[in-house]
């Protein structure tokens, strides 16, 4: 409980004014006029301890320290207010969350590359720490298993039992994974808390705050298990074709192959992501009488069974899509991406980006004619078949889109899918001439280089014998994603 008090205005300086009350499972925060009072809760939980006054003053403190190197234009100090330490920022409105974004089907393909540029940036100047992510792991999962054991008022007994068992799977084959990338720097001292909650959109940016302050243990992890609590929940806010965009565009961001490889640990991440906020929603649930905790015990178990679902991965699948330039290839795999394989989605390579990396430009920079010389283009699917065959081999889908003109070009891509022992599909879109001229003629600020006289051209081309089936791309984005849903041989639903 708190003082009356500070649902006065004149406790925070604003006297006459209504002072709003917000409740998290470990703070009450007050908003009164242009200003946003955080105080702890005077809790002791497994995972931190605000127990007594100089706890709690000491990781407000820390709060405002840590935060500062995130938003200190957001932060503006530590007050005593009734005898109680207060952590005061400057109030946003409550629409301005990512979180409000979320739940209103408001995070574009604009704003989810926004997004991945400012975890990536969090990531590049994050200080490594020497810990070891296999050890940071089997840590997280015995302190769930053991929590979901002690609420079984919650979480059935069985699913609990089937929860461990699946991750200790998941760590048995990741545990060198982890120690890998924890030498080659990769566990890092991380915001720790990135999701749609503790992120506000201000002049069109996305902004982090509110990070992990109350525990450097909790805040030390491998920089892909930092991600992914956002891409957990983006996905469980049913934006999944955001969260696939953010993960692809974090990814060609970094451009590091230990990314690629990392993916294998995404079902390990996200699990544990879902599982962390089942025990902080079941914790909230515990300190409400039983009649008032219903909707919290149901979100914990919901959380829950996500959690174990993140856990049953199938195997991976390569879907190439070819087809002349204007065919709408790129706007399709987008599309299909999230829909295909484990969450959130399938990695998407196109060769119109890798193109532009082999090169050392911007997507958007004009290429001359030698970039598509028969090396030049060589070179870009052998570079577009070793990012999927790494995305494969870690357990992860992946969308190819290509032109794929030439029947080895094909052979290639199912060669590639054989050797990952990955499950194939390659499809055909075709479209009429004029529409191709046309779609291409509109582009701008595009990755492509295709103008109306390169469909031209590549209307000439002998594509030999096509064993992959044609699809009608010649109607609205809309009409070709149903199309394809109905001749590729995938269940296109995605995980639940």
């Amino acid at each position: 409980m708190f003082a009356s008090a500070f649902l006065k205005g004149e406790t925070w300086g604003f006297p006459g004014q209504p002072v709003e009350h917000v409740e998290t499972h470990a703070a009450h925060v007050f908003l009164a006029g242009d200003r946003a009072f955080k105080i702890k809760k005077d809790v002791l939980l497994p995972y931190l301890d605000f127990s007594s006054v100089e706890k709690r003053r000491s990781v407000l403190a820390a709060e405002l320290e840590i935060n500062l190197l995130f938003t200190p234009d957001l932060y503006l100090g530590v007050e005593e207010v009734l005898g109680e330490p207060v952590l005061v920022m400057r109030r946003f409105p409550p629409t301005a969350l990512l979180a409000w974004a979320a739940a209103h089907g408001g995070v574009d393909g604009a704003l989810a590359g926004k997004l991945a540029a400012m975890v990536a940036a969090s990531h590049a100047q994050a200080p490594r720490r020497d810990i070891r992510g296999s050890d940071i792991m089997t840590g997280l999962g015995a302190q769930l298993s053991q929590a979901f054991i002690a609420s079984p008022d919650i979480f059935p007994p069985a699913d609990t039992l089937e929860f461990h068992a699946l991750y200790e799977a998941a760590l048995r084959c990741d545990r060198q994974l982890l120690s890998d990338r924890s030498e080659r720097g990769l566990v890092r001292r991380c915001h720790g808390d990135v999701h749609c909650g503790n992120i506000f959109l201000e002049k069109g940016q996305p902004r982090l705050f509110d990070a992990i302050e109350f525990s450097e243990r909790i805040a030390t992890i491998d920089v892909l298990y930092d991600l992914a609590f956002l891409l957990m929940d983006l996905w469980s806010s049913g934006e999944r074709e955001a969260a696939n965009m953010v993960l692809n565009r974090y990814l060609h961001l970094r451009r590091k192959e230990e990314d690629l490889s990392g993916l294998s640990l995404l079902p390990l991440f996200l699990s544990t992501r879902a599982g962390v906020r089942a025990l902080v929603t079941a914790d909230l649930a515990h300190e409400l009488a039983l009649k008032n905790s219903m909707k919290e015990r149901s979100q914990a178990l919901d959380w829950f069974r996500d959690s174990v679902g993140y856990l049953k991965v199938s195997p991976p699948k390569l879907l190439c899509i070819g087809g002349l330039s204007g065919t709408g290839k790129s706007t399709a795999g987008a599309a299909l991406a999230p829909l295909l394989g484990a969450a959130p989605g399938a990695i998407h390579v196109r060769s119109d980006v890798e193109r532009k990396v082999l090169a050392g430009v911007a997507e958007s920079e004009r290429l001359p004619a030698e970039s598509y010389s028969r090396q030049a283009s060589f070179e870009t699917y052998a570079a577009c078949l070793a990012r999927a065959e790494k995305a494969l081999a870690a357990g992860h889908s992946v969308v190819l889109d290509a032109v794929f003109a030439r029947p080895e070009e094909r052979a290639a891509a199912e060669q590639a899918a054989r050797r990952s022992r990955a499950h194939f599909a390659g499809v055909w879109l075709d479209a009429p001439p004029e529409t191709l001229a046309r779609r291409v003629a509109a582009r701008s600020a595009d990755a492509s280089d295709a103008t109306p006289s390169v469909v031209e051209a590549q209307l000439s081309y002998d594509l030999g014998q096509l064993d992959w089936p044609k699809v009608d791309a010649g109607g609205t984005p809309a009409e070709t994603l149903q199309r394809l849903r109905g001749r590729v041989p995938y269940r296109f639903d995605g995980p639940a």
